[in-house]
This record gives C-alpha cells, sequence and structure tokens, in this order.
C-alpha cells in the first residue's frame, strides 16, 4: 500500500526554525481506510544540530527538565544517536518508500502547528542543503483541525514526548475529527 499522508512529531531543544532536533517520529497514514502504517523513528545527535548551527534554547531546556524522566530519557546518552544528516537521509528514504509512485507534489505532511514540526524539519533541511521529500503544496496543519473540533477527545500518546508514540496518537486522533465532522481530505 501507498501513502501520501504522514503525521509527523518532533522532540525539539526549542519551538523555532533553526532548532535542535532530538527526535523524529512520522506514521504514514491511509485516510480513507483510517490506517496507520508502520512508523519510522529516529533520535537525533545534538551535538551534530550544534554543528549544523541549529540552535537549543534555554527555556525549552528548563521545560525538558520538568518533564518526566521517561520524556527525558529522549535525549539520554545523545551520541549513539543518528548524525542530522544521516536522519534527513532517512527521513526522505522512509517518505519515498512508503509512498511509492505517489508524486511528491501529492505527498502530505501532516505537523501539530504551522509553525512548528514541519517548519522546524524543513529548517534543518534547507541548513544541510539536502531537498525535503515533499513540497509547499504538501504541508498540512493538524492542529488547525483539532481547533475546528474541539469536542472530539484527543487520543493521548503511550509515552508523551515520545516522538512516534505521539505522531501515532496524533493520526488517531486526526482519523476521529475525520469521522466527527465528515471531512474528506
Amino acid at each position: 500500500m501507498a501513502y501520501k499522508d504522514f503525521m509527523l512529531d518532533l522532540e525539539s531543544m526549542g519551538t523555532e526554525p533553526k532548532d535542535a532536533i532530538l527526535s523524529i517520529g512520522i506514521s504514514p497514514m491511509n485516510l480513507a481506510e483510517r490506517k496507520i502504517g508502520e512508523g519510522f523513528y529516529t533520535r537525533v545527535n545534538l551535538e551534530s544540530c550544534q554543528k549544523l548551527g541549529m540552535n537549543i534554547s534555554a527555556t525549552t531546556v528548563m521545560w525538558w527538565l520538568q518533564e518526566s524522566q521517561e520524556a527525558r530519557d529522549e535525549f539520554r546518552a545523545n551520541y549513539g544517536h543518528a548524525h542530522i544528516t544521516t536522519a534527513l537521509a532517512a527521513v526522505s528514504e522512509f517518505i519515498s518508500k512508503q509512498a511509492g509512485d505517489t508524486p511528491i507534489d501529492q505527498i502530505r505532511v501532516w505537523g501539530n502547528g504551522s509553525m512548528m514540526d514541519n517548519a522546524l524539519l524543513l529548517a534543518a533541511y534547507d541548513m544541510a542543503d539536502k531537498p525535503a521529500p515533499w513540497t509547499y503544496r504538501g504541508d498540512m496543519c493538524y492542529r488547525t483541525l483539532r481547533a475546528l473540533a474541539p469536542n472530539v477527545e484527543r487520543v493521548k500518546p503511550e509515552i508523551a514526548h515520545h516522538a512516534l508514540s505521539d505522531a501515532e496518537a496524533q493520526a488517531k486522533t486526526l482519523f476521529a475529527i475525520l469521522d466527527e465532522t465528515d471531512l474528506t481530505l
């Protein structure tokens, strides 16, 4: 089965484009059949992000320190994690493989906020001088749909602030929103 929709979640060291990325989770989605494919997950080496020129927000570091140990474990032992350019190549390969023959301008990547996940990942591709595996036409905002259906209960992730767990929960919530609102995308 080829997928054209992908739910993206990042864990990062800030909320602005060019901020360092800690982990990337992607869930391929078939919106018509309400199915989630096998996901993609990688942890990213923080030092490689810094060497590329990515930033670390002190406010975000303080926020991470207030989170559960399980969430903070996402960036512990960071030296064994993927170099940012290796992670970006793996994301591109994953989306390309899952999309099959789907043209790049029909691939849609859903992020939790128009200025968050997609923007941070696209900035990383730009900083690494690598092409993103989707075009501007495929930038989709999950947060907007969530706001349009406030009565739909949000699916909780198995592990909060784990990029793949969050992406899967967001995909399931998106399905519930589509069912409740009878939207067709």
